[in-house]
Parts: structure tokens; sequence; C-alpha cells
């Protein structure tokens, strides 16, 4: 009997103390309301829940990786601090494009590329030297730059003459009709292209080679695939914007300066794209705000380039102002239309200078922080 009493007092303190510890845990543990079911990862606690607290953060940081290219871990075919020239063949042409590696460059991180295209008569050597001094930039800032070099062709014994195929320079008439005045000057143009009337450039496959040469640049460098930018003058900035047509998938953002496409043969990418148009207030070889230039051609004005662009991108309909690090410099003014889509921009600029790239009197081109920072806002999205 007194072994009955012993047990029943044993499994009373059992009950008592499993029924505090029960209390205890209960008051250490309160009942979720519907309001702390969101964010789950606020309910995680100890060290032992350092995995999933990372595994629900993961997908957002996902969104900000850079995508190597197959070209990191190898040893690049230029030297890093300069500029060297690599060739290609496409369409059976023989093309070349000169690549400016910064001194920063290292084989296993993934750099921001930017291609910069020159001007009608110009060439890779101009457009890294002459027309817009993109290479000590990217040597501060870290980036690739590549100045592609166009195709030239002869007509009627002129001298060579160098151009971009734009899908609208050597297409007149277009949709619109002829795209140059009846007095309009008559450039050399190639007599396999097709009639000269209005036309002025090279018939070729450039948007081809272009995507070929992104495919080379990238096997062998080690680029942040979602971070490919293009930028071009006058003849150059108007095959930036065709590229944003045809070639949407393969860039982040682009900034043409001075040069829209032919009336009639206005475009708009099909895919998310972030744009900033440049532009000259007193252009009159490429004008900004239309009518036909200086030479009797009819190009499309900056305006409606960004109206077609901003409703592609589902942007505000209005324009708003778009502040940048150069306001004021020489008259330099941005507009945007606001809201886009996925975060995208669709800028104009404005500057009171004439057919060239933004420089200021001491000859400093001023709008690459510019077109910088908007290109470093933007990356392709996953």
């Amino acid at each position: 009997m007194r072994t009955d009493v012993v047990r029943n007092a044993a499994l009373i303190v059992l009950v008592v103390v499993g029924v505090s510890l029960g209390l205890r845990e209960s008051r250490s543990q309160p009942t979720l309301s519907p309001a702390d079911e969101s964010p789950p990862s606020a309910r995680i606690r100890g060290t032992a829940d350092v995995a999933a607290r990372q595994s629900l953060v993961e997908p957002r940081r996902r969104l900000y990786l850079p995508s190597k290219s197959a070209g990191c871990g190898k040893a690049p075919p230029t030297q890093a601090g300069a500029t060297e020239t690599l060739t290609l063949t496409h369409g059976g042409i023989e093309r070349t494009y000169n690549v400016h590696l910064p001194p920063s460059y290292k084989p296993r991180k993934a750099h921001r590329l930017v291609l910069a295209f020159h001007g009608y008569g110009g060439s890779a050597t101009s457009a890294e030297h002459g027309t817009s001094g993109m290479s000590l930039h990217a040597d501060e800032k870290g980036y690739i730059a590549v100045y592609p070099q166009s195709t030239r062709y002869r007509a009627d014994g002129s001298r060579p003459v160098s151009s971009w195929n734009d899908g609208a320079c050597a297409s007149s008439p277009g949709p619109e009709g002829p795209t140059c005045t009846a007095g309009s000057v008559q450039y050399p143009f190639p007599a396999k292209c097709g009639p000269a009337r209005c036309n002025w450039c090279s018939c070729v496959d450039d948007v081809g080679f272009v995507a070929a040469m992104l495919d080379e640049i990238e096997a062998a460098y080690c680029i942040n695939t979602r971070r490919v930018y293009a930028t071009g003058f006058s003849n150059g900035g108007m095959l930036v914007q065709r590229l944003a047509c045809d070639l949407p998938d393969r860039f982040a953002a682009v900034a043409p300066s001075h040069g829209q496409l032919h009336v009639g043969f206005n475009c708009a990418p099909t895919e998310p794209l972030s744009v900033m148009s440049v532009w000259g207030t007193r252009d009159r070889v490429v004008p900004g705000a239309g009518g036909a230039s200086s030479d009797g051609y009819l190009y499309t004005p900056v305006a409606e380039v960004t109206e077609l662009i901003a409703e592609s991108q589902q942007c505000d309909t209005a324009d708003t102002v778009y502040s940048s690090p150069t306001d004021g410099e020489r008259g330099w003014a941005c507009t945007q239309r606001a809201k886009c889509a996925r975060g995208r921009q669709v800028v104009a600029c404005s500057w009171n200078g004439g057919h060239s790239w933004p420089a200021n009197d001491d000859g400093v081109y001023f709008a690459h922080d510019t077109v910088w920072r908007f290109f470093k806002k933007n990356r392709k999205p996953r």
C-alpha cells in the first residue's frame, strides 16, 4: 500500500511539471494571427534556420545577380588597358571591331559592355578617339568598350565611303514615300543596292553582323549579359535605334545620339528596353525637331521616336522632367515618359549644339556621365 501511495505521488508530480512546461512553451510560442503569417521570414528563429531564411530571400537576390557569359574564366584574346582589333566573317565579308579592355579587367568578373558606333564616313578609330573619347571613361568606370567598324564601298569612282545599314537609309522610297526632297544632295550609292534616289548607305546585313559580333565577344570575354548597352552617333545612332527594334533581347538600354531613322521607318522595341535619345537643338544635318535637313533629307522627329517607344514600353503619355548630372551644361535638359512597365526608362535629352557628340568649349564630352548613369540604372530583366 505504501508503494501505491509513492507511485501515485510521483505521477501527480510528473503531471504538474508537464502542465507547467506546457504552459511555459505556449507562452513562448503565441498563436499566430492571419497578420503574423506574412512575411514568413519574420517567424524564423535560431541559427538552425539560417538556410531556411536564405532560401526565402534567394529569389529576390537572383533578380540582381549578373548573368555570366561563356567567356568567364577564360584568358582574354586582347590585353587589358589597351585597344586591339579583332575580325570575324559575316555574310561572306570580313568584318572588324576594336575592343578596349579597362586595366581593371578580371576574367572571372562579369563586366558591363558598351558598343559605340561611328557615324557616316567614320571609323572604329574615330569613334574611340575623335568623336566620343569613351575609352578613358571606360577605364575610369571599369566597363568594356567596343567600337565596331562598318563596311566601305565605292560608287562612281568616288573615295571609299563607310556607312551602316539601318534599314532605312538604303530603302527609299519608304512607307511614306521618298525620304528626301526634290532638291536633295545625292551621295554615292552602290549600284547593286538599287536606285540611288534618296539612298546613301550600304545595303549589307549590319544587324546580323552585330549579333554575330556579340556572340564572339560574349564567348571570349567575361560579360554580364544582362548589362549590354549601345550608343552611336549620326548614322551610328540610326543603327542603334534599328538594333533596339531588331535585337531587343541583346541589350538592356541604348542611347542613340543625333541619329533618328528616316520618316516612314520609325520603330520601337517589342521587348522591355530602355532608350535615351540625344539630339542638338542646332543640328541641321539630322534635325531633332523634324523638317528637311540641310542636305534635303527627312528624318523622324525625336518627339515621334519617344512617343512610339514610350507606347511600346507602356509608359505615361505626358513628358516630365528627367534630372541628370549635366543639366544646364550647354543647355542640356532631359524629359522622360515615366512609370514604364518593368522599370524601363524612355528619355530624350537635348543640348544647345549642332551635329556632334555633346561637348563643352574645352572639347570634353560631358554627356558620358549622364549616359553611363542611365545605362547603370538599367539591366535586362530575367
